[in-house]
């Protein structure tokens, strides 16, 4: 099997420089670049400074960089711009790389740290890495004032049921749904909430809850329409048309008619959800 082989960014330090901003210690320049890098979301404004410079000029061999970020801090320069050159000068990032990590940059520089993380746990939903999705916003919710940010704290909670939902854990997303709904009255999270009800509860016992939380029928058939446009995304499946069907029977009021074959679909999609748990 070849081995590839990587030249080491000046020296490997006896001691180490704790990055306070990151909770980590680093002994190399190559693990500072590291850093810098996975962790662009999150980077605050004093992460570089003048005892991170004179450590890369007496400990890492670094002098001529470590100089020259000495002259920004003092220029006034910002992060992103310190970073990039960081990562220009060691060759660390290809040109397309510290592209997309200036972009990170300057697109987070007014975020506070809260906000950085929220996005980190975004992003990592988006690439579809659930459970540490779930491990950035979890942190964010332990540190972050429901009082002071509840639109910030109620949006994390909707990504976590989100992110439950995608792994097909419905009942714990509808907690989290249910959760942000209280807490800002958020018409997405009450559908979201209502689709993961419908899904893991019995017709008569979702009825029931919604007929006593008072929650208005077109909130009710909106969750079925989410339910239906989930289903139309699946290409080579029957649901997509029978859902479609479902809908047209509620908009031309045969009543009886759509809660028959609304439950016939849903335990079906049920049937498929238990069987992929299994």
């Amino acid at each position: 099997m070849a081995t590839e082989m990587y030249m080491c960014i000046g020296t490997l330090s006896a001691t180490p420089y704790f990055l306070s901003g990151l909770g980590v210690n680093i002994y190399s320049m190559d693990e500072l670049c590291y850093y810098l890098c996975t962790n662009a979301y999150i980077l605050d404004n004093d992460l570089i400074d003048v005892r991170l410079c004179d450590y890369m000029r007496d400990n890492l061999d670094m002098a001529p960089l470590a100089n020259k970020l000495r002259m920004m801090i003092k220029a006034g320069k910002t992060l992103g711009e310190m970073v990039t050159t960081i990562l220009i000068d060691t060759n660390y990032c290809n040109e397309e790389e510290i592209t997309k990590i200036k972009q990170i940059l300057v697109d987070n520089a007014s975020l506070s740290f809260a906000a950085k993380r929220k996005v980190r746990g975004d992003n990592l939903l988006v690439a579809n890495k659930y459970p540490r999705a779930i491990e950035e916003y979890q942190y964010v919710l332990s540190v972050l004032d429901k009082e002071e940010e509840p639109e910030l704290y109620s949006s994390i909670l909707h990504n976590v049921g989100c992110a439950y939902a995608l792994m097909f854990l419905l009942d714990k997303a509808g907690d989290y749904f249910k959760q942000a709904y209280d807490l800002d009255g958020s018409r997405e999270s009450l559908i979201m909430y209502l689709v993961c009800l419908r899904m893991t509860a019995k017709k008569g016992e979702y009825d029931r809850m919604v007929v006593k939380n008072g929650y208005d029928e077109r909130i009710a058939l909106e969750a079925v329409r989410t339910m239906a446009s989930a289903r139309e995304a699946q290409i080579d499946t029957p649901y997509g048309d029978t859902m479609r069907d479902v809908i047209d029977l509620h908009d031309t009021g045969k009543v009886s008619e759509y809660y028959r074959m609304l439950d016939n679909v849903l335990e079906d999609w049920k049937t498929d959800y238990r069987r992929m748990m299994e």
